[in-house]
């Protein structure tokens, strides 16, 4: 059963289940940035861009301090975002990365599918914590007839919110939707894709990908 909140079922709330880690990304919010994608969501949206991510079965497993570790590793980095999945999903473990890594000195954007008002209503104690470490939260369900135009939301609905001084609104800047992508390649050949492309982009890649 899946909790509408918290799902941690057998996992410590010291270790996160992660769908996907980014050292170095200029696509998933302002600067050069590492991503966190954690793996589990309850909303699962209509339309969703990751619906790999929404089972709460076990990916990759990982200490918060081993994950703070690695992050702080990465020189040249303005900050930390963390996405999904759903964060709040794993609140108190990524709070325990977001303290390590404000303490260092770098900023936190934090996705989630819930609304400010759903975050700050509830009284989580995990979920507080998250929010005292992020920087710039970005909220709200994905509406599929909403989508738009814009490099940090994907639906009109979807809100910007600066919580600390240290990070302003970022909607409204850098390139549109479509545009803002990128393709890291690892050594065995993996091709990850961040970003926002158009479907079409999406289709056309993965034609050329098995030689079509």
């Amino acid at each position: 059963m899946v909790h509408q909140i918290h799902d941690p079922g057998c996992r410590r709330m010291s270790v996160l289940n992660l769908a996907g880690f980014l050292a170095r990304s200029g696509a998933n919010g302002p600067g050069t940035r590492a991503v966190i994608w954690v793996q589990g969501c309850p909303i699962r949206c209509k339309g969703c861009f990751n619906p790999a991510s929404w089972s709460f079965s076990p990916v990759t497993m990982v200490s918060s301090d081993e994950l703070a570790a690695r992050i702080l590793a990465t020189e040249g980095i303005d900050g930390v975002t963390f996405s999904g999945g759903e964060p709040f999903a794993q609140a108190e473990a990524l709070a325990c990365v977001g303290e390590q890594v404000r303490d260092a000195g770098l900023t936190l954007v934090t996705y989630t599918g819930y609304t400010c008002e759903q975050l700050t209503t509830r009284a989580d104690p995990a979920m507080n914590r998250l929010l005292a470490v992020t920087d710039l939260l970005i909220a709200g369900p994905y509406v599929e007839n909403m989508a738009c135009n814009d490099p940090y939301i994907g639906s009109a609905n979807q809100q910007v919110i600066p919580l600390t001084g240290r990070i302003l609104p970022v909607s409204s800047q850098g390139p549109p939707r479509g545009e803002l992508i990128e393709f890291s390649i690892t050594p065995d050949g993996m091709v990850t894709t961040t970003g926002f492309p158009r479907p079409m982009m999406v289709r056309q890649i993965a034609a050329r990908c098995r030689g079509v």
